[in-house]
């Protein structure tokens, strides 16, 4: 106890000379706890000093665990709050189980930790730039188009750096953007469906309906950008254009013709009662247009020859210059009329035709089985095709869409002044913890002195 004294008496002291104006013994705890810090003055400032230096070195280094980017939408939707697809934007799905999942399995750490575990390692703030919508409307709200994403290191993961689970975190939600919100489309997943009570030559028909969905799609993407290759598939859009040409010109007609010719059919009796089904509905058809046409003929052979001199009036061109434009008359809009009609009569007689042709091959099928098991192995062969064709063109068609979106989402690294304010805050803030707790032990430790000397402890 003496050993403890004498070592209190060299760490503790007190000027009672300064205040001797003073009654310490009725003082407050305020006045106690000045005097005190007044009297320590230096053994404070020399601890506290220590303490910021330690302090400022564990938080410095802390921050080495924690890696913050800046998360921008840049597209015109993100504006409103929305997704590409105009669907709501929330911008906490990347804390989803679904995101987390990928940067699990991409890191494979599928038995370290769950997503959300790894999700309750990330924070994700707003930051001050966005859009205000109607300012002067009291009821307004903000959007924001800028977020702050922090990833603190989860103490399971021991062989990946916070930088390398960032950019997986990044990576990961970006790619489920992408393939969520941006772009996709179903032309391009073939599915040829339940074929089984399916007519072989109406399966033809089907081959040749999807691959020309397909390929109407591949020329819109020629039309925006003939020059595009993917690095993944190393075909452009051109190549593939060609790729469903092929298979439509060899496979499908191949097939086509080989069906046609054998008349093939899965109900004889079935079949061609439907197709004589279908043909009374296109005669029905046909007779409409032949009548709309030969009426609108006789109406224009009628029109009275006064009525249709040509009559001009002055116009206005591109370049502002004036010029003599002739207009139409009741003869033109009626030609329009009967042409319109008589090519669509034309469409309905040839697919009378075709159903004649039809019925009239598988009438006169002999086939046997070897026929019946090659068309199978025929339908085999396409569908392989336009499943291998149809998978090129859509992996080539994402990532177009990654190219011409890939600014969509920027994730930019945070290396602002707040991670500066961050420390800065945090060390004085523990400084000033330490300080209250620093006073208090001296305050007890005063207390215990002055019992000391009053003879209190022994």
């Amino acid at each position: 106890m003496k050993k403890m004294w004498k070592g209190l008496r060299r760490f503790f002291k007190r000027s009672d000379e300064k205040f001797t104006n003073v009654n310490l013994e009725d003082a407050n705890i305020f006045k106690r706890i000045l005097f005190i810090v007044l009297s320590n003055i230096k053994t404070i400032v020399v601890l506290m000093c220590v303490f910021v230096f330690i302090s400022l070195i564990v938080t410095y280094t802390g921050s080495f665990n924690k890696k913050s980017v800046v998360l921008s939408l840049n597209y015109e939707e993100a504006s409103k709050g929305q997704n590409p697809n105009l669907t709501r934007y929330n911008v906490y799905e990347l804390k989803s189980d679904r995101v987390m999942e990928r940067v699990i399995s991409n890191a494979g750490l599928q038995d370290v930790l769950t997503p959300t575990e790894l999700s309750e390692h990330i924070d994700i703030a707003e930051n001050s730039s966005g859009k205000t919508i109607d300012p002067n409307d009291s009821s307004t709200y903000y959007i924001s188009t800028s977020y702050t994403v922090s990833y603190r290191m989860n103490r399971e993961i021991k062989n990946i750096s916070v930088d390398d689970m960032m950019t997986l975190i990044c990576k990961s939600y970006n790619d489920m953007f992408h393939e969520e919100y941006v772009g996709t489309k179903s032309v391009l997943k073939y599915d040829l469906g339940d074929i089984e009570g399916k007519e072989y030559i109406e399966i033809a028909k089907l081959f040749t309906n999807k691959s020309d969905q397909m390929l109407r799609y591949i020329q819109q993407r020629i039309e925006e950008n003939a020059t595009y290759r993917s690095d993944i598939t190393g075909q452009s859009f051109q190549t593939i254009k060609k790729m469903i040409q092929n298979v439509q010109n060899y496979s499908i007609k191949k097939y086509s013709a080989f069906v046609l010719e054998s008349g093939l059919s899965r109900n004889k009796d079935h079949y061609i009662r439907t197709l004589n089904y279908k043909n009374d509905m296109l005669n029905i058809n046909y007779q409409k247009f032949m009548i709309d046409y030969n009426v609108r003929k006789q109406q224009v052979q009628d029109y009275d020859s006064a009525m249709i001199g040509t009559v001009m009036v002055p116009s206005i061109n591109e370049k502002q210059e004036y010029y003599m434009s002739r207009t139409n008359t009741g003869t033109d809009y009626l030609t329009k009329e009967a042409d319109y009609s008589l090519s669509q009569g034309n469409a309905v007689d040839r697919d009378i035709i075709d159903n004649n042709d039809i019925i009239a091959k598988v009438n006169a099928s002999t086939a046997d089985e070897g026929s019946y098991k090659k068309a199978d192995e025929l339908i085999k062969t396409v569908d392989e095709e336009l499943k291998q064709v149809a998978n090129t063109a859509d992996t080539t068609d994402k990532e177009y869409i990654k190219h011409t979106t890939k600014d969509y989402l920027t994730f930019t690294e945070y290396t602002g002044s707040g991670n500066k304010m961050f420390i800065l805050e945090t060390v004085i803030g523990t400084a000033v913890v330490f300080f209250i707790i620093l006073c208090a032990v001296y305050y007890v430790i005063d207390g215990y002195i002055r019992r000391k000397e009053d003879g209190r402890y022994e």
